[in-house]
């Protein structure tokens, strides 16, 4: 069998070794079932065009169809908003390029470097979208329109998921603004607080956010 091109996107499920320990601790299934309960976002996906594997705190999905790509990139903003709403956030990566996989085997460049941008670009909660997926859809013929609707948002030239629309974007808020005050003390744990800190400017940044809404990450000035 001959490897083909897809899109694979990787997530990963933050702070999940803490949440398992934190379960292991206390005796208790909770973190096991806000996995249960985020997961079910999948149940009902067409198999034929999209393959989901769930393994620990790693999420692979797929796409081999060049017409299905912006629901991919929409079913990745349905999962993004299903952990959100269990009080987990995910962060992921995009690419496309060969892959391979038989019954015992998988082989494939395009998990490598989504796993490459998860880890190394993403930062805090997003799923960034590789640059060359971007290129080839600025240039390429015959394939469908992703950047006209709504689909993506940038900083700093880096393109990633928009998970937020006009519909959900109260909800995405107030799960991100709970997460934030159960937490306790983020500000004493650096890389905690600046996920919900860059998370935070996301929200406020998007055409959707109600302003009016408080500004719950707050930064210390000192003098």
């Amino acid at each position: 069998m001959e490897p083909i091109y897809l899109y694979a996107a990787l997530l990963d499920v933050l702070g999940y070794k803490q949440q398992l320990a934190r379960d292991r601790d206390l005796g208790t299934l909770d973190f096991q079932d806000k996995l249960s309960a985020a997961l079910k976002v999948f149940d009902g996906v067409n198999e034929a065009v999209f393959r989901v594997q769930a393994i620990s705190d790693t999420i692979i999905l797929t796409c081999t169809e060049h017409d299905q790509f912006p629901e991919f990139l929409k079913m990745l903003r349905e999962v993004f908003e299903s952990f959100i709403k269990q009080s987990l956030f995910v962060r992921g990566g995009v690419a496309y390029s060969r892959h391979f996989q038989s019954r015992h085997l998988t082989y494939s460049h395009a998990v490598a470097r989504a796993y490459e941008l998860e880890s190394q670009l993403a930062v805090y909660p997003r799923i960034v979208i590789d640059k060359n997926i971007i290129d080839m859809y600025s240039t390429g013929e015959g394939l469908p329109e992703i950047r006209g609707d709504g689909l993506l948002s940038s900083e700093n030239g880096v393109f990633f998921v928009d998970v937020l629309t006009r519909q959900n974007w109260g909800q995405i808020y107030e799960a991100a603004r709970q997460m934030y005050v159960n937490s306790g003390t983020p500000e004493l744990d650096e890389d905690v607080f600046t996920k919900h800190l860059r998370f935070g400017r996301y929200l406020f940044a998007s055409p959707h956010a109600i302003h009016a809404a408080d500004k719950y990450v707050r930064q210390i000035a000192t003098a």
